[in-house]
Formats: C-alpha cells, structure tokens, sequence
C-alpha cells in the first residue's frame, strides 16, 4: 500500500523527472528514512540522476543529536550515497537573533538544503513530509488563527518535493517494520510541552474518534482550499498591479470583493512598508474603509495607515513630505507624493461653464507667455498666500487649506502650481484669481489630473 501510494503521489504531480538529482532532507527518523529507502528502490523506475542526503544536527538534543548525525552517515556508507552535514547550535541563535526555535531551525535548515542545491547541483529537495504531518499543520494554523497556514502544505513546491503527501504516520511506521527498516526515534516527540505534539497525541485521536476518515476528509479540504486561495491571491496580485503607490482611491478599492480586497491590502501595506499585517490588523482596517471622517491606523512603529473621505494612504510618521517639480506646457508630469498625473495643454477654446465646479481641470489665459517658461509644481512653503476668486488682496494659503477642510496630515502631500512666483492652483481643489479667462483670443493654457 505505502509503495503504491508512493507511485501514485509522484505520478500525480508530477515530483520527480527522468535525470533529477535529489538531496534528501534526511533526519534519521522513520519518515526520512522511509523516503530515502523508496526513492532508492524506484531510481531506475523514475530514471533518477543523483541521490544523497543531507543532515542537519540541530544540537537541540545533546548525545542524541550527535547518535542521529552518525547514524545519518552509517546510512549514507552502506547504501553507498554521498551526505552532507553541517552542525549548529540552533539554541544559541534563536536567544542571539531573538526568535522561536522552531523558526530558527527550520530557517537555518533549508539554507544549508539550498546552499547544497547550488554548491552540487542538485535540483531538487525531498522531505519526508506526510499525510499526518499536514493534517498537524492545518490544525496547528488553525488554532493560532492563521488563515494562509490553514490549507497547509503542498506536495510540490518550488524545488522542495513531498513524495510521503499521501502516506500516513502509521503506515509509514507498518512500513518500516515490516520491511526490516532500521531509524532513529526522536524521543521530543513525546513531550507535550509543543503545541504540535500536544495535537498529535491528545487532540488528533479524539478527532479520528468522531470521524476515522480525517486524514481523508481534511486532505480533500487542503486541496479544495488550495484551489481556493492560488486563484484569490493570484488575482488580488493582479489588481495590486494598479495601485503602485502609497495612495489608493476608495472608489477604486471599495468596489471589489472583500475577499479580494483584504488581499490587496496585505500586498499594498508590505510593499510600501515592508510590513506583513496580521489578521486582525487587516480586520480592523477593513473596518475602518466604511466609516464616516478620517480615520488613521498605525502600522508598526514607523508608518501609519490613513483613511480620508476618498483616499486610502500610508506616510511615515512626523515626516514632511517635501517635493518640487517643473513642467512645459505640452508635459506631463507623475507626482508620486500624490499619486497623480498631471498633463498640460495649449487650448483653442474653454467652456468655463462647464470648468466652474471642475476640480480635475483648470485653466488659465496667459496672453505675454513665452513657450520656453516653465510651470512649477511643489509642496507648499511657509508663508504661501494665495488669491481668492472676487478679492483684490491675498490670504494665507494655510487659511485657504483649512476653509477647504484639508487634513492636516495631507496638506504638505497637496501639490501646488505655481507660475511667476504666484500659486494659480492648488491641485484639484481650488484655482486661484491669477490669470482668468476672459476672452475667446489669448493664449489658453489647461492642466488636467490624471489618476494612475
């Protein structure tokens, strides 16, 4: 049964090609062993290249880690296969760099794996990974509340190959006896001080009591999840395409499934930030996209997350955003501290009915302009003043900002054009009185905002 499986697992999905060359991930227990055995037994079958196997000595264990190594290089002597071995005290790292051991060993474990791959030319890497192992994974994620760790392993992925995926523990372990086959028991299995190992011997069982076919059932449940989540990520992939920047329109975002949108927000926050959310971050967020007013979320210690009545966008903290650009007229120009685009053109003719409530477009009659000057777009400056439409005299550009409601947090990001030292237009907001249309014949220039 085991071998057949076996068989069946490789074929289905395709793990192993005729002339690979194959490192086993090779811990001296029964599962390694286990899958060192088979692949020699089907070498010619598959028309493998290479085998070896590759120990890493963790040096969690004392004189038992040190008993596994050898019994790794015993193996390797009589079955005539090159091994590789590398020891670390994954103890001291783990205090040193300040993370979980598991994590640390598991880290340092495939960068020994892969350097080997690149240093021998193998090409690809075979646990010992099984039925029982993914069953105590999705269970394990599904405990502490992560969604991506629920569907749990792949038998392929990328250059790591899982041939065991559809062999259980126990048959495994009825395999090894009955074929005479000599492994290393790793005796921390035993102790109920991991979480994984509590599932597997306190809770797993009394699940198998009320259904015996759970490795079935939750196996069907990993592939359908699968299916589920590489066609969801794959497309909010795509639609975070269209958002490059640290700005999103709401508009934009709050017409897609939230399925999709709660993806896309783990992908714009990390590649903005370099920040993975957590769940209930994502949860609190998406929370925040329906309410009314402006709204701010911190996202670490550095950056923070703000939702305007329109706009979704992420700045660090206490930093001013500083820019400043030219433009001709014939240009555009990407003003990434805003997210836009602006163009600029020569126009024959200008509704201003229709421009009157338009905050995309302005335009402006400039009847001395050489076609040499150049426009200016900046971030505002102490002391800017600006004039009002219908008033003969400036007022602060500050005041103007907040008669128009601007965020504070938002008024250094508002560009502001400029032309001969005076502001006609703060972008997408309001024109100033500079320069007005006022007849169907001098030089009309127009500046129009693109959304990227």
């Amino acid at each position: 049964m085991v071998e057949k499986k076996f068989l069946e697992t490789v074929k289905k999905f395709k793990l192993i090609e005729p002339e690979d060359k194959i490192l086993i991930a090779f811990s001296s227990g029964v599962d390694s062993v286990t899958l060192t055995t088979l692949l020699l037994k089907f070498k010619e079958y598959f028309h493998i290249s290479q085998i070896a196997i590759a120990h890493f000595n963790h040096m969690l264990r004392g004189e038992s880690s040190d008993l596994d190594e050898e019994f790794a290089v015993d193996f390797a002597r009589k079955n005539n296969l090159d091994v590789f071995v590398k020891k670390v005290d994954i103890k001291k790292l783990a205090k040193e760099e300040k993370a979980s051991i598991e994590e640390i060993a598991r880290k340092e474990r495939y960068k020994f794996f892969r350097e080997i791959l690149k240093e021998k030319g193998f090409n690809k890497i075979a646990t010992g990974h099984h039925l029982s192992d993914l069953i105590e994974t999705m269970l394990l994620w599904f405990i502490q509340g992560n969604r991506k760790g629920i569907k749990g392993f792949k038998p392929k992925e990328r250059e790591i190959i899982r041939p065991l995926y559809t062999i259980t523990k126990d048959e495994l372990l009825q395999y090894a006896h009955k074929n005479f086959i000599e492994y290393r028991i790793d005796e921390s299995n035993f102790e109920t001080d991991y979480l994984r190992n509590k599932l597997r011997i306190h809770v797993i069982p009394l699940l198998k009591q009320i259904n015996p076919s759970l490795e079935k059932s939750m196996l069907t449940e990993s592939f359908l999840l699968q299916y589920d989540d590489d066609f969801l990520d794959s497309y909010a992939t795509e639609i975070s395409q269209k958002f490059p920047n640290t700005s999103i329109q709401l508009s934009q975002l709050l017409n897609l499934p939230e399925a999709i949108i709660y993806r896309v927000l783990i992908n714009w926050v990390y590649k903005n930030t370099g920040i993975y959310l957590s769940y209930s971050q994502v949860l609190k967020i998406m929370e925040l996209l329906h309410k009314e007013g402006e709204k701010s979320f911190d996202i670490g210690e550095i950056f923070v997350l703000i939702k305007t009545y329109d706009r979704l966008f992420i700045k660090e903290k206490g930093k001013q955003v500083r820019f400043e650009y030219r433009i001709k007229v014939g240009e555009e120009l990407f003003i990434k501290e805003a997210g836009i685009k602006l163009k600029s053109y020569f126009a024959d003719k200008v509704d201003m009915e229709k421009l009157k409530d338009e905050k995309r477009i302005a335009c402006f009659e400039i009847d001395d302009f050489n076609p040499e000057e150049y426009f200016i777009i900046r971030s505002r400056k102490e002391g800017d003043r600006f004039l009002p439409f219908g008033r003969k005299t400036e007022k602060k550009l500050k005041d103007i900002l907040i008669d128009l409601k601007v965020p504070k947090h938002m008024r250094d990001s508002i560009p502001i054009l400029e032309f001969r030292n005076n502001i006609l237009w703060v972008v997408g907001l309001k024109r100033s009185g500079y320069y007005p249309i006022k007849t169907d014949k001098g030089k009309k220039i127009c500046f129009e905002i693109e959304e990227v």
